[in-house]
């Protein structure tokens, strides 16, 4: 049984198409939106002039869908056992906002791949035709325009190596939530993880909100960042102008991440420049611009 999605009317022109947009479909990626019917006003439906297939959370038959998406969700963190829970999904992605991402066809997944959504008893293959393999969530926040990004994840090693879809998922996601015409993005990061030079491709300033955060379980490599969503979804492949830092910091150095928390207690700022993190000998070095 093929499942029958919701898609907004729009024309389909490739003119208002950004490159990394079009690369994607031609090599057999779709995109996608999951949410609930009420938030559905709320989103842009059709970035780029491209209607995407929506997938709603009143829709028994999207099940299969999810259960995909939790499993590959899962396998982008390098663990099958460190799924999502349900009701983080529904309450804090599907309820509030949207998940959005890109989808491959399961005929087309490589084998090794395909095997854990064949192995999972949750997951009805009969059912499902595309499987999610990358996806964004971003909450709106209490504070007025304000976003909180949620788990960016894409399965592009599993997939033969296909650059630029993690980047490309956080800016269709920016574009569905609207988030270039609203206010500020928070986001939770690792200092050592590679993903942080994707998030700073949307700003012109990436600040450090918090140093470590003690509550996660990786408290010492955790940073909480904050910026304004100011970037050309036609050019995020260009990599901003690298600057000169104040200092660099060694992901693994803890006396320096508390000298930047006491700092901001005193009214400092730190911003992470561009290029965001290199690889030094095996080290990550952040290049910090301190503001006073």
């Amino acid at each position: 049984m093929n499942v029958a999605l919701h898609y907004p009317s729009s024309s389909r022109t490739d003119h208002n198409r950004p490159d990394w947009l079009l690369r994607l479909l031609d090599k057999g990626y779709e995109p996608y939106i999951a949410t609930s019917r009420h938030i559905l006003e709320s989103l842009n439906t059709t970035p780029f002039n491209h209607a995407l297939p929506i997938h709603l959370l009143d829709d028994q038959e999207q099940i299969p869908f999810y259960e995909a998406y939790l499993l590959s969700n899962s396998l982008s963190f390098s663990s099958p056992d460190l799924k999502m829970p349900h009701w983080v999904m529904i309450d804090c992605a599907l309820m509030q906002s949207a998940i959005v991402g890109f989808t491959r066809a399961v005929k087309d997944l490589p084998s090794e791949l395909l095997k854990y959504y064949e192995d999972d008893p949750r997951i009805d293959l009969s059912n499902l035709t595309r499987v999610p393999v990358s996806g964004q969530i971003a909450s709106p926040a209490a504070a007025c325009g304000s976003f909180v990004g949620i788990s960016l994840f894409s399965l592009s090693k599993q997939l033969n190596g296909d650059k630029g879809l993690g980047l490309s998922t956080k800016a269709l996601a920016l574009e569905v939530y609207k988030a270039r015409e609203n206010g500020t993005f928070y986001g939770i990061a690792q200092y050592d993880n590679p993903a942080l030079k994707i998030h700073g491709r949307f700003s012109s300033k990436m600040e450090i909100e918090q140093a470590m955060v003690p509550l996660h379980p990786r408290k010492d490599m955790t940073l909480i960042y904050k910026m304004n969503i100011n970037f050309n979804p036609y050019t995020i492949e260009q990599a901003a102008p690298e600057r000169e830092p104040t200092f660099w910091l060694d992901a693994k150095d803890k006396e320096m991440k508390f000298r930047i928390q006491e700092g901001l207690r005193q009214g400092r700022r730190y911003q992470i420049a561009p290029p965001f993190a290199v690889n030094k000998g095996g080290a990550i070095l952040l290049p910090i611009i301190e503001e006073n």
